[in-house]
């Protein structure tokens, strides 16, 4: 009996040795797992570093200037300002005198023509052949004022007539001098006054305002390849951290310390991480593709972004943003021309359907002569003055009809006008508004983004040191992929509204200047 109980005990604490030394050696190898995963995490920092010291990076702002001077969008945006500028030039030069010179050589006409032959009182039909020549030159001007057109002029024209009888004749006016002066007409020379310097001015600030636009395009394309590459960068050390846990994983496995559901569940952690490595791969491609096709320049190689930082003492003030969006903005001179243009209609539908009175008056020398030198001698004065008027007197309502509805329309528009100002006041207020409290949130998102990678280091350290399981470990990445998405989605989202507020001011708030441009080297090829 005592030989028995010896040899239980005897049993008892050979088992009790060698479950204290595997005990002892599953912590070891805890304790080897988390500072192999902590040098493997520290080479793959330093290999993340040595690489990036390889890699160059540019700056949001340097992207901007590339798609400016790069982009189709900019193409277009100069093109269309080159095309108001020539209108602007060609409604400017019609201000200006014209010379305008007409020649007519040689005309040789042959035909049959119906004549009245006074000898026998009756029409008959004669062949007709002569030679025709004409030329002329003439001065002319509009007055915009009151919408009267000068001109001066000065003509000689020839016709000789061959066949049975030869006969040359010359037909001078070498000075002829007239106006014609509607009284009571339209005048669309006083209205293109008004709306022309506005049409140049739009063109100016659209040029302006399209620049912006192309700069809240490069901010989108920018932060998605940002994100995307900071993706990749999380997915490669992800990789990296899942390989070596299913490797420990294996090794606890055999000491029996997890269980074969977490080695599989290892195992399918460093599938994912594979496969969410190449989805990435593939959304930086596509991020990297669609930024080089909007800039039409390819990015240096080994290049990647780097995330601007905020402006952390820019508050924009919101009377001074409204105050300069009423003055830079294209829209409110959009506004501004539907005024001028709507009262242009009504003026025109009015003028257009009353009683037309309009002067014509002329003064020059003629002289008909056989000879060139005799038509320029003794010369005949010639003088003209006609008054037209024309008078509605029934029309059942229909010019009537015609300013009503014109009237109405100014009025529809008017409304239009107003509608449309109160809206682009309460887009800019809340525009605005939504930039002075976006600092906040990004500092919000930054603090939440480190915290969350913190708390995955941690909880990296715990799952290797068999105190949380793989649930939570998984989670706690998700939780920090998730928390630098919003950080990145917030930054983008700061900078967007910052250059939507630039884009509806016109205005430079981080240099407190306006925006300019050298409107003469858009125009150079």
């Amino acid at each position: 009996m005592g030989l028995l109980m010896h040899q239980v005990f005897n049993n008892s604490l050979i088992r009790m040795l060698i479950d204290s030394m595997r005990i002892h050696k599953i912590k070891i190898i805890n304790m080897v797992a988390i500072f192999s995963l902590g040098t493997v995490l520290d080479t793959r920092s330093q290999s993340v570093s040595s690489t990036n010291e390889h890699q160059q990076q540019i700056t949001l702002n340097e992207v901007l200037l590339l798609a400016t001077n790069n982009s189709l969008d900019a193409f277009k945006a100069k093109r269309k300002y080159g095309a108001s500028y020539w209108a602007y030039k060609s409604y400017n030069a019609s201000l200006l005198p014209k010379i305008n010179l007409r020649l007519q050589p040689f005309t040789f006409n042959q035909t049959l023509t119906e004549r009245y032959d006074p000898v026998q009182n009756i029409d008959v039909y004669r062949q007709q052949q002569n030679i025709n020549s004409f030329g002329s030159i003439s001065l002319e001007q509009n007055i915009g004022a009151t919408g009267t057109r000068v001109f001066i002029n000065s003509s000689l024209s020839r016709l000789k007539n061959t066949g049975e009888v030869d006969i040359e004749n010359y037909f001078a006016t070498p000075f002829r001098i007239g106006l014609v002066q509607p009284l009571m007409a339209f005048n669309p020379f006083k209205w293109q006054k008004k709306t022309a310097p506005i049409e140049y001015e739009k063109a100016k600030q659209d040029f302006m305002y399209e620049l912006q636009g192309i700069n809240l395009k490069v901010v989108d394309l920018f932060f998605n390849w940002a994100l995307a590459s900071k993706n990749v960068e999380i997915a490669n050390e992800n990789l990296a951290s899942a390989e070596k846990l299913y490797e420990i994983g294996n090794k606890r496995y055999e000491l029996a310390s997890i269980e074969r559901n977490d080695l599989l569940n290892l195992e399918l952690d460093l599938f994912n991480a594979d496969t969410n490595l190449a989805q990435n791969r593939r959304k930086l491609q596509k991020a990297e593709t669609e930024l080089n096709l909007f800039l039409r320049n390819p990015l240096p190689r080994h290049t990647i972004p780097e995330l601007p930082e905020l402006i952390s003492s820019l508050q924009i003030d919101l009377d001074q943003a409204v105050g300069l969006a009423m003055k830079n903005n294209p829209f409110i001179l959009d506004l501004e021309l539907k005024k001028v243009q709507s009262l242009r209609d009504l003026d025109k539908s009015i003028k257009d359907n009353r009683l037309d009175l309009s002067l014509d008056a002329s003064y020059g020398l003629n002289k008909q002569a056989e000879t060139f030198s005799a038509s320029y001698n003794n010369f005949l004065n010639q003088q003209l003055v006609a008054i037209r008027l024309t008078l509605p007197l029934l029309d059942w309502g229909e010019r009537k009809g015609n300013i009503n509805t014109a009237r109405t329309n100014k009025e529809v528009v008017d409304i239009e006008i107003q509608q449309n100002e109160d809206t682009f006041m309460q887009n800019l207020i809340l525009i605005v508004s939504d930039f002075n409290l976006q600092k906040n949130l990004v500092d919000s998102a930054l603090r939440a983004s480190k915290i969350a990678e913190d708390s995955y280091r941690l909880t990296e350290r715990r799952f290797l040191s068999g105190r949380v399981d793989l649930l939570n470990l998984s989670s706690a990445r998700i939780a920090w992929q998730s928390a630098t998405e919003r950080y990145i989605q917030s930054l983008q989202n700061y900078w967007s509204l910052y250059y939507k507020v630039q884009q509806l001011t016109l205005y430079n708030f981080m240099n407190d200047t306006r925006l300019t441009q050298d409107f003469d080297k858009i125009l150079d090829p």
